[in-house]
């Protein structure tokens, strides 16, 4: 040992700098010296750009080596669990906003929701509509009292389907139908306004080519229903228009909603919840039915306390072909998977690609994060939805290549790819989701039928050793 500690400190860099992680931790215990040298930013550095495979520079208050450990020791790349709850593919996921609660839902018709802990489980299960009829869509309102339901149903002409926004109570202990309106645009999802409202679509006979989007307020009577039918026409739901667009040809889709001061510039909203103020941003999707490269994305400023409905132009336009979106749980960020429209001359092209992009919702024109690499199994002129999600550090955005992306924010570069790989047979990625708290633990849907819940190594030995909160 007395030759080693002659080593001027440039040399022990020098051998350090062939060490992995595990052995320069080693190094470290050996002695004082050592331990000193091991905590070299260069050495810790090094490993970090060796494990994104690219250069980058990272925050100023952050030292390489708790870097490397948040790439290695807190990502959530680990399979935790896998439960089997639905009979056919899986379509979609949320947690609710104190991430207390999931739902799923699917192409089997069911609504599940599940309770969340170290292992999850599964508290209520409902049967909403029944084959070749789907559920699509799901999510909690900011209480965890009640959760919206995006239904696909059939029409009463052959081959026509038909959208319907249902509510379901699930303070009553069991997932009970409350409300339920027909939408306007069949593939329109909806979100809430409030604990008590929903938005819906409508055209009127009046006005053909202009949508209105209505807050419709529903009242629980306690009434027990024999058929959605019933629901749809029972007299329960109060119906106003908050904003109306006149988009000819195009069918709104997704929908999310964000307070106008964080738009604005505001404070962030760590905890994700609407405020009572009435003054929101409507995010909305827009489908051109006859140019797909005249897909938008549309931001407009809306007072639901107003008396009359907002008709104005967007504050912000964006065109895109989105094939799915989501907020981040603060509400700062919203993440969408795209497909680049290539234009030539008068003829246009679908990449088959899929590009994720995180757009900042600050009243902004700052360049979107991108991140690529997915490569899906079905055409690009297939109307296929992957819905991807951001945390603060990572996104994930799902493939049809059976995996699932799990990006690094700082580097931009891939971390990992969690497999959904099946035997002999594909298994596409629908939908994942962040725990709202907790961006260690990510859970995702497939069409196996399977949910499955991913943890990072430090929320394992957390479980492992009992000290999970």
């Amino acid at each position: 040992m007395d030759d080693w500690e002659t080593l001027t400190d440039p040399i022990l860099l020098a051998v350090f700098s062939y060490l992995d992680v595990q052995n320069l931790s080693a190094a470290a215990r050996t002695c004082t010296n050592w331990w000193r040298i091991s905590f070299d930013e260069s050495l810790w550095k090094a490993l970090a750009f060796q494990r994104v495979g690219c250069r980058y520079a990272c925050h100023d208050d952050v030292t390489w080596k708790s870097e490397l450990k948040r790439l290695i020791y807190h990502a959530p790349v680990h399979l935790h669990q896998t439960c089997v709850e639905h009979h056919d593919e899986i379509y979609y996921i949320c947690f609710s906003n104190s991430g207390n609660l999931i739902a799923t839902c699917g192409e089997d018709g069911i609504v599940n929701v599940w309770k969340y802990g170290n292992e999850i489980q599964l508290l209520f299960s409902r049967q909403v509509v029944d084959d070749p009829e789907y559920v699509n869509y799901v999510e909690f309102n900011q209480a965890e009292t009640h959760l919206i339901a995006h239904c696909i149903t059939m029409g009463e002409e052959f081959l026509r389907f038909d959208g319907i926004i249902m509510v379901l109570s699930i303070h009553t202990g069991a997932l009970c139908p409350v409300a339920a309106r027909n939408s306007g645009f069949a593939p329109f999802r909806g979100t809430w306004l409030a604990n008590d409202t929903f938005l819906n679509t409508d055209v009127l006979e009046d006005s053909p080519d202009d949508v209105h989007f209505l807050a419709c307020k529903f009242f629980n009577n306690g009434s027990e229903y024999s058929s959605l039918n019933d629901l749809i026409t029972e007299e329960n739901v109060e119906t106003k228009t908050v904003l109306q667009i006149n988009q000819l040809d195009s069918d709104p889709e997704f929908v999310k909603v964000i307070d106008w001061s964080q738009w604005n510039g505001g404070a962030s909203n760590v905890s994700g919840v609407l405020s009572e103020t009435k003054e929101k941003v409507l995010i909305l999707y827009l489908n051109n039915l006859s140019h797909i490269n005249e897909n938008r994305l549309k931001f407009y400023r809306v007072d639901l306390d107003s008396t009359d409905p907002v008709i104005s132009e967007p504050i912000r336009t964006i065109r895109m072909n989105c094939l799915g979106l989501q907020l981040s749980a603060d509400h700062r960020y919203l993440v969408c998977n795209t497909r680049r429209i290539t234009v030539e001359e008068n003829n246009w092209r679908i990449e088959k690609d899929v590009i994720t992009m995180v757009i900042r919702l600050e009243n902004t024109e700052t360049t979107p994060e991108i991140f690529g690499e997915n490569q899906p199994m079905e055409s690009s002129s297939m109307s296929t939805y992957f819905f991807p999600h951001v945390s603060s550090d990572y996104v994930a955005a799902e493939s049809d290549r059976d995996v699932i992306f799990l990006w690094d924010r700082t580097s931009r570069q891939t971390i990992s790819k969690l497999s959904h790989r099946l035997p002999g047979q594909k298994n596409g990625v629908s939908a994942v989701a962040f725990h709202p708290r907790d961006q260690e633990v990510l859970v995702t849907v497939a069409d196996d039928y399977k949910l499955r819940v991913w943890k990072s190594r430090n929320r394992l030995n957390s479980i492992a050793t009992g000290t999970m909160r």
